[in-house]
């Protein structure tokens, strides 16, 4: 139903837009633009994709002299191309409406520099223009999305080309309904929030927290309901305005300035013509990260602190989940201690694929059949590609293989990662294709059918969410099978349809010809004729003892040890959707690693999925972790009295007090909380009370609240015995808290 706006919020609008009635008695209506300025600089395309949508107007400047200077016009030309390309990646509905979305304008300068005679700066700009024109792929984007072009002289002297600028603006207001979101309706409500936001924006304010967004909202004339603001944010998000990042969290927030973004990553990836201000030490260090694409996080403060008006420091937590969303950075996957260092994709040197080659060269490796996902559209920018790299950093280990270093394995547009105990992968990214080959060495060589579904899945959702973020979800493509991870000019590909109607079919490449089986086709693909074994693991002698049920939490929190590396096709394999998984893992990045498998698998608890001992003995066995680890999370084969000889039983039987709550506090390695108290007995739900009860307090607080409940609320009480156990399965310091304990 429609609701009548309130006056007080109709004036408030009625402000905002800045009505007028013209001398004809026309309605004027002012509104918000926002104008992004891109740099032309290779380095700063990744950035690009930040803030490029269907939902604006590109005007495309262009040097005109420079595609005249023979020496110059092939970089010229390039990056006249490059950008009508790219952005022809957000034409969503060019085809279904005809609508040239989005709508270009193109403007050529330094018109002064190709003539001083005005009718020879026209015959050049139209000879560029036709020059452009010859190129197929470059035609069509020209015909579909440009809508006017404009030469222009002395472009820095604004003296005597009021006209010329004005009809340039006139054509921009004239082609804006082609934005994708023009005349969409939104909430009237929406419009004083968007505006106040406008206002701090202004004031230079970087970042809007969730806190920070509610507190706005009760100042407004008529606020919105809290549901409402985080629809409200999601719909910021496609606007190109502001910045929205952890929108599944309960902690989302707000870049207001999105230049903040970009001066934050330049200072960490501009040119080395821009480092003079950095010390000799911090010259050699930014020489290693440069060869390396490594970035370390001490290096990276240095390098943020050195202007202490943008506040990068003050904001570092916020501003590293910020670049890492939009996959400008990786913080590699490292299921012990936290890795010390970001990877940066676009520093990261090109790569070589030979580089694998040694390793796919032993006579134990075994290898499947390459899967390459190739796009529609011919172009894709590197962007993409970067991101995807970047993504797969963050939620697969590095290559392990004796005698060599992981990180030569992780380039620009290549990487080779572990995928689980079993099976290392190669991901190969060039022009509009991905190519993905998995590897490994075992004297097993088979390859069992639906060996690649878990992570083809993985990566399915990973590319779905870059395009999504880069606001290009419209893009198709195509899967196709072939014998080499590497690509070549010859490449011939099996198409997957082809596949199902012919048992056997020839490809070629750098490996020369090569023959594709339909059984490799369901190593990446369901084999509909295929009748999966349930519970295959019920005869198996290590499966022996264990219970035909679900995992309780406590047996939750123990078996999320194991999980380790391979969580990302573990929980694939159970039929966790991938979007639970990297949304548990995300927003709970504050907790050690173990404790957000828990999360995931409590989560998938939750669903129809199938969580009982046998089910998930299974998974583990499929992805190469032994399952006879489970017989050891049940109760019945536990201790139940802590073993430390230097400790007395009266120590061990000892009721804590809610005094000695602080005590034990102090002992708790905090990012595995969750996992304690499980162990001690508390429900998830029991957990997630006390996180929103204590959400803007220290933790180290809310677990000694914590503590204090359990020691009350238990009974019969709780023993030092009981709480010794729980710390040890959770490898906490067990020993420095019985000599905190003890008397003195």
């Amino acid at each position: 139903m429609h609701q009548e706006i309130p006056d007080k919020q109709r004036i408030v609008i009625e402000n905002i837009m800045c009505t007028d009635i013209d001398g004809d008695g026309a309605e004027k209506v002012k509104g918000f633009v926002t104008i992004y300025d891109f740099g032309g600089e290779k380095v700063f395309y990744n950035t690009h994709h930040c803030f490029m949508s269907s939902n604006m107007v590109f005007v495309l400047v262009f040097d005109v002299a420079m595609c005249l200077d023979p020496s110059r016009k092939r970089e010229g030309y390039e990056r006249i191309e490059f950008w009508l390309r790219s952005i022809a990646t957000y034409a969503i509905d060019q085809a279904a409406h005809g609508k040239g979305t989005p709508p270009i304008i193109l403007v050529g300068s330094h018109m002064d520099i190709a003539s001083s005679n005005k009718e020879d700066q026209t015959r050049l700009f139209d000879s560029v223009i036709a020059q452009l024109n010859e190129n197929t792929e470059i035609r069509g984007i020209i015909k579909t999305l440009v809508h006017e072009m404009f030469p222009i002289a002395h472009l820095n002297i604004s003296t005597g080309k009021q006209t010329t600028y004005l009809n340039v603006w006139k054509k921009i207001i004239e082609v804006a309904p082609l934005q994708s979101q023009w005349m969409k309706p939104v909430p009237a409500r929406w419009v004083a929030f968007e505006h106040e936001l406008v206002r701090l924006k202004n004031e230079s304010n970087a970042i809007l927290t969730y806190a920070d967004l509610l507190e706005i909202n009760r100042e407004l004339a008529v606020p919105l309901e809290e549901d409402d603001i985080i629809q409200f944010i999601w719909k910021l998000k496609f606007f190109g305005s502001f910045l929205c990042f952890d929108l599944h969290s309960k902690s989302p927030f707000i870049v207001l300035r999105a230049q903040w973004i970009i001066d934050a990553f330049k200072a960490i990836i501009t040119d080395r013509k821009f480092t003079s201000k950095l010390t000799a030490k911090q010259r050699l260090q930014w020489s290693e990260y440069e060869k390396s694409g490594i970035l370390p996080v001490n290096f990276m403060r240095q390098l943020w602190g050195q202007d202490k008006k943008f506040g990068f420091l003050e904001k570092e937590d916020r501003l590293c989940i910020a670049l890492e969303t939009l996959g400008l950075l990786s913080k590699p996957l490292s299921v012990g201690t936290e890795v010390d260092y970001f990877i940066v994709p676009s520093i990261l040197q090109t790569a070589d694929p030979e580089i694998i080659g040694p390793v796919l060269d032993k006579p134990d490796t075994v290898t499947t059949a390459t899967l390459c996902l190739r796009f529609d559209n011919p172009f894709i920018p590197q962007a993409v590609w970067d991101k995807m790299i970047a993504s797969c950093i963050h939620r697969f280990q590095r290559l392990e293989q004796p005698g060599l270093d992981g990180l030569k394995f992780i380039r620009r547009g290549i990487v080779c990662l572990s995928v689980d105990c079993l099976w290392n992968m190669i991901i190969n990214c060039s022009d509009n294709a991905m190519k993905v080959t998995l590897f490994k060495e075992n004297t097993d060589r088979s390859i069992p059918t639906g060996t690649g579904i878990p992570l083809l899945h993985v990566l399915e959702f990973l590319l779905k969410r870059i395009l999504e973020l880069n606001h290009q979800s419209h893009l198709g493509y195509q899967f196709y099978l072939h014998n080499d991870y590497r690509f070549s000019t010859d490449d011939k590909l099996v198409k997957l349809d082809d596949l199902l109607d012919t048992p056997r079919l020839i490809c070629y490449g750098l490996k020369g010809p090569g023959w594709i089986d339909r059984d490799d086709l369901y190593v990446w693909f369901k084999d509909p004729n295929h009748k999966v074994k349930q519970a295959h693991s019920r005869n198996d002698d290590k499966m022996k003892g264990l219970p035909d049920r679900k995992l309780s939490f406590k047996e939750i929190g123990r078996v999320s040890r194991y999980i380790g590396r391979t969580y990302q096709t573990f929980f694939s394999e159970l039929d966790c959707p991938v979007e639970l998984v990297d949304q548990e893992m995300e927003e709970h990045r504050h907790l050690a690693f173990r404790s957000r498998i828990a999360k995931v698998f409590i989560h998938l608890l939750k669903t129809k999925a199938d969580t009982r001992f046998l089910a998930i003995a299974d998974a583990m066995s499929r992805h190469g972790i032994d399952p006879s680890k489970l017989v050891n999370i049940l109760d019945s084969n536990r201790n139940v009295t802590f073993d430390d000889e230097t400790s007395p039983a009266s120590v061990l039987q000892k009721c804590p007090s809610t005094k000695d709550a602080s005590i034990i506090s102090d002992h708790v390695d905090i990012k595995t909380y969750f996992n304690l108290f499980l162990e001690l007995g508390f429900s998830p739900a029991k957990i997630d009370d006390f996180d929103d009860q204590y959400r803007h307090i220290k933790t180290r607080v809310k677990v000694t609240a914590m503590l204090e409940a359990f020691i009350k609320e238990t009974d019969p009480c709780p023993t030092v015995n009981t709480i010794l156990l729980a710390m040890h399965e959770c490898d906490m310091d067990t020993e420095s808290l019985i000599g905190g304990l003890k008397p003195p």
